[in-house]
């Protein structure tokens, strides 16, 4: 999806005197990282893990020993999706090798995640479309399908499993006739953890949490009204958009990046305008009352805590390059950012959705495109008051 933003930044990244980052590497290594379905990569960008091996080992058992009747009884009572962790919990009959099997890929998934010792569990099945909840009912066999590694457009297929070992290759773009069982890891939860990882990370980094002083009078902020991403194609197994932004400035009282994290749980699809009414941006962050914002899809194959460590050493490399940072360094903060995130990111389109450069905090952006031409939002300013 989005096959043009990842060309166009590229081009414009190649340019950039401060990466010099090299479109035809980049484009060569992403290749090389996927053959056939999903080939582990070799080559294994910074945040960059690899779910597919977990996936596939419980989507190939999970059709063999679950039937028919279960799975819609589970899928019913969880609202069309549910945690491998429940299933073998309430649902009687399993094999103990296969509680042993989906225990010791529930704890891998967590160890590539940085997540040990959060007490959460990831992976899950989901219906690939409400409308195949009828077929279940009615007693038709499901395929067992996972969402593979790598850059989407060099899938050859989808892999799904039968209830007999049978292995069928569904196609990428049209949605399968009979209903179909995504394994996948639970993706608002997987983008909730680690949003508060990245976080975590920023605010050690700063060496203090930033708290908000909601006993002052004014508290500048701008409000994202509206936001809208293109309305492009996406393999039918991704399911719904889980997107977020990252704020990037330079601290008010030293020279330092302050890098920031929203949540945007509401923008699910594209082609479908939402009005949020979201504080975007808290402008006693950031010098000069002006910040970059990045937009990001979620991806199962991150690991959230390098991730935040990678963009801020980046971050602090550009404006230690820069010396005495100016106002016109955002504009290189922003796309030094984007020139370190994990390679791959540039193949599979859809994680970096698109980047608002140098807003303003007393500017109205009224339907403001982005520099992808992927978003169109509209933000303004905005006072919040103490009503105490």
């Amino acid at each position: 999806m989005r096959k043009y933003t990842a060309l166009g930044m590229m081009a414009f990244l190649a340019c950039s005197w401060m990466f010099n980052v090299n479109a035809a590497e980049v484009a060569d290594s992403s290749r090389a990282s996927v053959k056939a379905v999903s080939s582990p990569s070799s080559y294994a960008p910074p945040g960059f893990i690899s779910l597919a091996n977990e996936k596939r080992s419980i989507a190939s058992t999970v059709a063999r020993e679950l039937s028919t009747k279960d799975l819609v009884d589970q899928l019913q009572r969880s609202q069309g999706s549910v945690s491998v962790n429940n299933l073998v919990r309430n649902v009687t009959g399993l094999s103990r090798s296969f509680v042993g099997q989906a225990q010791r890929a529930e704890n891998r998934v967590l160890s590539k995640k940085g997540l040990i010792g959060s007490g959460e569990t990831l992976l899950e099945l989901r219906i690939a479309a409400p409308e195949m909840m009828t077929q279940l009912q009615q007693g038709v066999e499901p395929l067992y399908a996972y969402e593979p590694d790598g850059d989407e457009s060099t899938w050859q297929y989808i892999e799904a499993y039968d209830s007999r070992g049978g292995l069928h290759m569904l196609d990428v773009w049209n949605m399968p006739d009979r209903p179909i069982v995504v394994v996948d890891i639970n993706a608002q939860k997987d983008l909730q953890l680690g949003l508060a990882k990245m976080q975590s990370v920023f605010k050690q980094a700063k060496g203090q949490s930033f708290q908000l002083n909601m006993a002052q009078a004014d508290t500048q902020v701008t409000i994202l009204d509206s936001i809208r991403l293109n309305d492009d194609e996406e393999p039918w197994i991704s399911g719904k958009a889980e997107v977020y932004a990252v704020v990037s400035g330079v601290d008010p009282s030293r020279d330092e990046p302050a890098l920031d994290i929203v949540d945007m749980p509401y923008l699910d699809h594209d082609g479908k305008t939402y009005y949020p009414n979201q504080v975007i941006l808290y402008w006693d962050r950031y010098r000069w009352g002006a910040a970059n914002i990045i937009l990001m899809e979620h991806d199962d194959n991150t690991n959230y805590q390098q991730l935040a460590q990678k963009l801020l050493s980046a971050a602090a490399e550009i404006l230690s390059a820069l010396g005495q940072p100016e106002i016109g360094a955002l504009v290189a903060l922003g796309s030094g950012i984007v020139a370190a995130m994990p390679d791959h990111w540039f193949s599979n389109d859809d994680d970096y959705l698109d980047s608002f450069y140098t807003l303003e905090k007393s500017v109205n952006y009224a339907n403001y495109m982005g520099a992808a031409g992927n978003a169109m939002s509209s933000m303004r300013p905005y006072t919040l008051s103490d009503s105490q």
